[in-house]
């Protein structure tokens, strides 16, 4: 039973990051480059897909669902807006191997804030592990000095922060729902969109494409991140969602000739190999 539990899981989690690795694809091929109108249509088809989950999920209880949804799932949602934000931004403004890298240092990030915030051990192995992934992202900075995309990458740094901070949420407050806070994230976005941008209108192709970022790239994916976590560990989740990393930069160079440096694939190297070795420690020790 637990070994079917695990394919099931597995296989969930495979579909889920080969949906989302064609993120970075999507973001460069919108014909604007307006932030907010993308943001806006991308969290709109969210939306509608999240609301097709929860209504499955609760059925006639939905609307009791949302009003009983605490401020751990508002706090929650506030993390993963400013994560959806994040993650457009730095794509429109540095290469997608370049946010992809820097994504994975999430479990980092998990690692230092369930020390501090929920008082987890850490060894010596697992600080070496930290220290390389943190070398890795000081090098793709170093390099974004010199090629002038150092904005972008400093803005993508905010998405692992935001999304490993939500996770600790989940853990602290096992019982808020992160379905309800996704929603939460993307109507907030709507929101801000409409008012920080005159025009929220989108070409029929750029149309097309938010259709595909909203429910292909993010809602699917999220839900079933949160149907996977189900069967099985958070480190194994991690682990497989490694493959963005490297299937990302593989679609936007094979499809829009994306190319990073060699510092950046240098840097990455080092962040995966910090990152695995977390993972490794984490599964072994379990």
């Amino acid at each position: 039973m637990n070994k079917s539990k695990n394919f099931i899981g597995i296989a969930i989690i495979f579909v889920g990051v080969f949906f989302v690795s064609f993120g970075g694809l999507i973001i460069k091929s919108f014909e604007t480059e307006n932030l907010w109108q993308i943001l806006f249509w991308r969290q709109f088809f969210f939306s509608v897909t999240v609301s097709i989950f929860l209504l499955t999920k609760y059925k006639k209880n939905i609307l009791r669902a949302l009003m009983e949804s605490s401020h751990v799932s508002f706090i929650m949602g506030l993390g993963l807006f400013f994560g959806f934000v994040a993650f457009v931004y730095s794509m429109l403004n540095t290469s997608v191997a370049n946010v992809n890298f820097i994504n994975t240092t999430q479990v980092i990030f998990l690692t230092i804030f369930s020390f501090i915030f929920l008082k987890e051990k850490i060894n010596v192995v697992t600080i070496f592990s930290i220290l390389i992934a943190f070398t890795g992202v000081l090098i793709i900075f170093i390099n974004s000095l010199y090629v002038g995309d150092l904005k972008g990458n400093i803005i993508a740094l905010a998405m692992p922060l935001c999304f490993a901070g939500v996770v600790i949420f989940v853990k602290k407050f096992p019982k808020a729902d992160l379905t309800v806070s996704g929603l939460i994230a993307s109507l907030l976005v709507m929101t801000y969109a409409i008012f920080v941008s005159k025009n929220i209108s989108l070409s029929s192709h750029d149309f097309i494409l938010a259709m595909f970022a909203g429910i292909l790239h993010t809602g699917i994916p999220f839900i079933l991140l949160v149907i996977a976590s189900k069967y099985i560990s958070s480190s194994l989740i991690g682990l497989i969602m490694l493959m963005e990393a490297l299937m990302g930069p593989t679609w936007a160079y094979i499809f829009i000739n994306d190319i990073p440096s060699i510092n950046v694939f240098i840097g990455g190297i080092f962040i995966l190999f910090g990152v695995i070795l977390k993972i490794y420690l984490t599964i072994y020790r379990n």
